[in-house]
């Protein structure tokens, strides 16, 4: 008796072409009943099913075929996906680029409207700055001009134009370069005094008429007051400097004599006389001209190159003390010329006083002797006392 499994070997099953299959898939094996295997291929939306002999029960497991409408329906949406990506990416750049256009237009018309401005606005800082300018200038020149009222100049600072070997200065030069600038004194800065004498006897004129001689004025006394009548006050000028009342001598490099003097030219009375006269006092002017201080004027005024001659200055103090005289003299002129010169400009007799001087102490009598050889050159201080008959002078006397 056969088994049933010799049945089975003789008789072979072939299995069936099945349709080429999509070689990125690979068909799944499944094993069970024929009929399992009807059940799953006759479902709605199954595929192709293909039948395969199997070693172990005879049946093969389904081989899905790819539908190519399906492939393009993924295909589509997949290309739709990047589409909506491609556009919604064009249109984000579109309007990034409609933005920067509108920059860039705005900034054009900006620098247009500043290239068209930039030459109004151009002329407008010059003006400005000439204007500037002119007021800078205005205010130094009154500045200047106030200096120069009071007999000052402005001079600066000296520019840093030393050189390497100047600054290698010992340590005492700088020391007495601080000392010296340390102890300023206030005559360095003023100006050297040059007074128009027509301009000041024409000032003093019109001041004299406006406070006429004669006007009387109240002067307080013990127990009351009493009028006054008003003197003019003798003013002598001299080449360098005035004398006001009795004295001192003020020269002209004095700044409280250059106010006195400013104030006259200005046409007022000097403020140092305000208070004494509030309402103006006439004016006596005394000159003190000397035959050297008129040659000396001629011969700068025709030939002012020309160095100036050797000259004697002496400085003459009254019997009081209250009056001094300053003369330019010749070192070739007499003791006899100075005493007619002191005696015209005291208006008094030459043969009233003598002159004489401390130090050395002498008398000068000789009206003959020259100024070099009584050694009164280049400059001397003299006093004046009252003649004294049958008395020895002082000290030795020159004959």
């Amino acid at each position: 008796m056969s088994s049933p499994l010799v049945s089975l070997s003789k008789t072979r099953k072939v299995p069936l072409q099945s349709e080429p299959v999509n070689p990125g898939r690979r068909g799944i094996r499944i094993y069970g009943d024929e009929d399992e295997v009807d059940m799953l291929n006759d479902g709605p939306g199954s595929e192709e099913r293909i039948a395969v002999s199997s070693r172990y029960g005879g049946i093969a497991a389904p081989v899905r075929s790819q539908d190519p409408d399906f492939r393009d329906s993924e295909l589509m949406a997949s290309m739709t996906r990047k589409l909506q990506q491609l556009e919604q990416q064009v249109q984000a750049q579109t309007d990034e680029i409609l933005s920067k256009n509108q920059k860039i237009l705005a900034l054009e018309e900006l620098v247009k409207t500043l290239q068209q401005h930039q030459g109004e606005v151009t002329m407008q800082r010059q003006e400005e700055l000439e204007t500037l300018c002119a007021q800078l200038q205005q205010q130094v020149w009154e500045m200047e001009r106030f200096l120069n009222d009071y007999g000052l100049q402005w001079v600066g600072e000296p520019m840093d134009q030393e050189s390497s070997e100047d600054r290698t200065v010992s340590e005492d030069d700088k020391r007495d370069w601080m000392m010296a600038k340390k102890f300023w004194k206030p005559g360095d800065s003023l100006v050297s005094p040059e007074v128009d004498f027509d301009r000041l006897l024409a000032s003093l004129k019109d001041l004299s008429e406006l406070a006429a001689e004669g006007e009387t004025q109240v002067m307080p006394v013990p127990g009351g007051a009493r009028l006054h009548a008003l003197e003019p006050i003798p003013l002598k000028l001299y080449q360098n400097g005035i004398v006001m009342f009795s004295g001192p001598f003020r020269p002209f490099h004095d700044p409280a004599t250059q106010r006195c003097l400013r104030d006259i030219l200005d046409g007022f009375f000097p403020s140092e006389l305000q208070r004494l006269y509030p309402n103006g006092v006439p004016f006596k002017e005394i000159i003190v001209e000397t035959p050297t201080l008129a040659a000396e004027r001629q011969r700068s005024q025709e030939s002012p190159n020309t160095p100036a001659p050797p000259l004697c200055m002496l400085r003459v103090k009254s019997e009081n003390g209250e009056q001094a005289f300053l003369l330019m003299m010749r070192p070739e002129d007499t003791v006899g010329t100075v005493r007619a010169l002191l005696a015209q400009a005291r208006a008094m007799d030459a043969a009233t006083f003598e002159i004489f001087s401390t130090f050395p102490p002498t008398v000068y009598q000789d009206d003959a002797l020259t100024l070099q050889a009584t050694g009164l050159v280049p400059s001397a201080t003299l006093l004046l006392r009252a003649r004294r008959a049958q008395l020895p002078s002082p000290g030795p006397s020159l004959e």
